[in-house]
């Protein structure tokens, strides 16, 4: 029997599975990129268990799980009252991390993901979704090229001593 993939709301003890699942995630994406020091550093910092813990217990970032049978396989959070200077005066929301383990690409994660990030936009009626990607990322560029994101500005990723450029992305909710 195939197994269901299922996307749920993450619960306060799902934070040091998330913080796990987010340092493979991340690693598997960007690992070869970056100094050895700088990613570890990094992970430290962006996947620390008590900081998710207190960042789930914030109602202003909401974490999706997407589970495949019983393992987690790639997660979305999102953050509100969060705009880049370009939509500044818009009711947006931030899509800040969409990550899927590699294992389960072409499995569909992400757009489950993207599916339900976009619902919860619609039903707090929020005009736009943004979010921000490197610009080396062609595969997460194109498959948010598919959604309708649209470029609108740029900023920088800093990963230890290295920095990154980004593409600010945004779709607009209107228009669906």
């Amino acid at each position: 029997m195939k197994e269901k993939l299922r996307i749920r709301l993450a619960q306060i003890s799902d934070y040091t599975m998330l913080a796990n699942l987010g340092r493979k995630a991340f690693y598997e994406a960007f690992g070869e990129f970056n100094d050895a020091a700088d990613m570890q550093a990094y992970l430290d910092l962006a996947f620390n268990p008590e900081a998710i813990k207190l960042q789930l217990q914030d109602p202003d970032i909401t974490y999706l799980v997407a589970d495949l049978g019983n393992e987690p396989v790639g997660y979305a959070k999102l953050k509100r009252n969060s705009a880049p200077p370009e939509l500044k005066d818009v009711n947006c929301i931030q899509l800040e991390r969409i990550y899927t383990l590699k294992a389960f690409f072409g499995k569909h994660v992400g757009k489950a993901l993207m599916i339900e990030c976009i619902e919860i936009a619609k039903r707090e009626k929020r005009k736009s979704i943004w979010l921000s990607v490197w610009q080396e990322n062609k595969r997460a560029i194109d498959f948010y090229l598919l959604w309708k994101f649209k470029v609108i500005g740029f900023k920088q990723f800093v990963i230890g001593n290295e920095v990154n450029d980004d593409f600010v992305m945004a779709k607009n909710l209107d228009e669906l």
